[in-house]
């Protein structure tokens, strides 16, 4: 390599840096590809935990015995 002109030793020098930029930017896509993953994942634990939440709280409490509520109040002020 020690007859490489100087252009052609900043070519190449060019070329590394966007070679090490490019996989430092898919690194970094790779890394927030696994944050959303992780991210969507506990969404869906919570959204499942929520729908037996609601699930439970009906078997519990059926609608006509479910306490007071303002919009109840008014809709039996209306018959």
């Amino acid at each position: 390599m020690g007859d490489l002109s100087k252009e052609q030793e900043q070519a190449i020098a060019r070329s590394m840096l966007y070679l090490v930029a490019a996989l430092l930017t898919i690194l970094m896509i790779f890394i927030a590809g696994l944050f959303l993953s992780a991210e969507l994942e506990q969404q869906a634990l919570q959204q499942a935990e929520t729908a037996l939440q609601i699930a439970r709280q009906q078997e519990i409490a059926p609608q006509s015995q479910r306490p007071w509520t303002p919009w109840r109040r008014r809709a039996d002020q209306e018959t």
